[in-house]
């Protein structure tokens, strides 16, 4: 049996952003499947099918302090934070609709995860009561499911699912970047991706199963992906002129570029332990955000209030959309 250490079985909860019995829902299903073989207890959600609003934004909100039952949007969003607070592991799926995921990840990724789900702030300024022994670095899975000839249609897939693991530091153990499947049940023809699906799912359980050791940065998929970076195992990077390297634009690793005897672009990455995908590379990130209230921000807020008025009471060109005007008796 799969045990915690108080003795209840470990879960793993799966996100769904695919329509129902959908491509994507079915590699979902087929990790989740090799999941339970393993005596791990799984929940299967459809996004979807969740009331779900987009985040408001709110300055500091009471999120934060009372945590996601205290937002101000009375929807599903505190029922599925709650769902990831109380899991084991986590596997995202999704389809590519324009070069990136439907619009309910990035929903999704808002209201659940975000500033108030981040563990680099928790550990410099302390868990809040609403968190507390519910923090766990948990292994992940993602899936994105495109229906082009070719990954020229699918190159924001994945890298978007990866921004819903950061804050929570969800260590993706392993990913499937799926394309070619596009009609309805098309997932079924590809025998690779099937055996691939149910690989990622015994990885995530693997890693589930043995939580004592550390799963940053490390990579449990195929180690010949094809895939530029080492760390997160995307090919998406940022090249500018003058350089002679790149950044990974999920990661944020650098690879040093070359060409061998034949002209071609390679890359070599050297270890790097502050990466987005590690704690330390969050830490960087909430001292760099820290840093820029108290030394750039505080000292002049005072210069730019009475400007600030003008804007935010500057209404001539706003209008409203037909939900939000009187209605005619």
């Amino acid at each position: 049996m799969a045990e915690t250490v108080r003795g209840a079985k470990k879960k793993v909860v799966a996100f769904t952003a695919g329509r129902r019995g959908g491509n994507t829902e079915i590699y979902v299903k087929i990790a989740l499947e090799a999941i339970a073989k393993m005596g791990i207890d799984c929940e299967l959600i459809r996004l979807h099918e969740c009331n779900l609003m987009p985040c408001k934004d709110c300055l500091r909100g009471p999120c934060y302090v009372k945590g996601p039952a205290a937002c101000i949007l009375k929807d599903d969003g505190p029922w599925l934070a709650e769902k990831f607070l109380d899991s084991d592991g986590y596997i995202l799926g999704a389809p590519v609709w324009s070069l990136s995921p439907c619009g309910v990840v990035t929903d999704f990724r808002d209201r659940v995860f975000g500033p108030k789900m981040d563990q680099a702030m928790w550990e410099t300024d302390g868990i809040p009561d609403w968190a507390k022994n519910r923090v766990k670095q948990r292994p992940g899975g993602l899936i994105s499911v495109g229906g082009a000839l070719t990954e020229h249609w699918t190159s924001l897939g994945l890298a978007t699912l990866y921004t819903t693991t950061f804050s929570a530091q969800t260590n993706v153990v392993d990913n499937m970047n799926v394309y070619q499947v596009a009609d309805p049940g098309e997932a079924l023809m590809r025998k690779d991706y099937m055996t691939r699906a149910k690989y990622l799912g015994q990885n995530v359980g693997h890693a589930v199963l043995n939580p004592q050791k550390d799963w940053e940065n490390k990579w449990l998929g195929e180690l010949d992906d094809g895939e530029a970076c080492p760390g997160c195992h995307t090919s998406l990077v940022m090249a500018k002129p003058g350089r002679n390297y790149v950044e990974c634009a999920v990661c944020g690793r650098k690879g040093m570029i070359t060409l061998d005897k034949d002209g071609n672009i390679c890359y070599s990455w050297p270890e790097d332990n502050k990466n987005r995908l590690t704690m330390m590379g969050k830490f960087d990130h909430a001292r760099e955000i820290n840093r820029h209230t108290e030394d750039i921000y505080s000292p002049h807020v005072e210069e730019i209030q009475e400007e600030l008025k003008r804007y935010r009471e500057m209404e001539q060109w706003s209008v409203k959309a037909p939900s939000k005007q009187p209605s005619k008796v």
